[in-house]
């Protein structure tokens, strides 16, 4: 009901709904009555929220901020690595502890878990294991925060178009000024 409504004030003032000519002026865009758009829009945010929840960085690339993606990468990448190696060195572990249970069991004794080697090796791999858990956390906390950081820079994108830049309230006012400022109280 609503639709036919506004479509009968539409046609009534004289609005166009699929790029004929309107009342006033020249054909014009798909929307009935209006002009082109002059704002420049860029890359949708959930499509850039999704850019960088596939690859780190390429979010904030759309977005035309180059330092920040290299930033990104570097960080993730940090993260990544710091894992990887926590994980070479849990595996590590694990061997040393393989290895010693079986010189215990080899030497004969009765308690190979309970030997000094294999609680040190042991205890080694879960150190490292916790380490590792505790980097890819730290990595999951970055990948999140660059996927919401590509999602508000390409909100924030047009903001300047959309509400204009800062008016200065007098000549020079936006330049660099160096002030003093002296308060005293009684």
């Amino acid at each position: 009901m609503a639709c036919l409504l506004l479509a009968s004030q539409s046609a009534a003032a004289g609005v166009s709904f699929v790029g004929g000519p309107s009342a006033d002026g020249p054909p014009v865009g798909a929307i009935g009555g209006s002009r082109p758009d002059s704002i420049p829009h860029g890359p949708r945010p959930f499509s850039v929220m999704l850019r960088s929840a596939a690859i780190p960085g390429w979010g904030q690339a759309a977005n035309r901020k180059y330092v920040k993606s290299l930033a990104v990468v570097a960080g993730e990448g940090f993260l990544a690595y710091k894992a990887w190696s926590e994980f070479e060195k849990e595996k590590d572990a694990l061997d040393r502890h393989d290895e010693a249970y079986q010189a215990a069991i080899d030497r004969g004794d009765p308690y190979p878990d309970l030997d000094p080697a294999v609680l040190a090796a042991e205890n080694d791999r879960n150190v490292h294991l916790n380490r590792k858990v505790n980097w890819i956390w730290w990595g999951v906390a970055a990948h999140m925060l660059n996927m919401i950081d590509a999602y508000v820079d390409a909100h924030l994108a047009t903001f300047e178009a959309d509400f204009g830049p800062p008016d200065a309230a007098a000549p020079g006012e936006g330049e660099p000024r160096l002030t003093l400022a002296v308060r005293a109280r009684f």
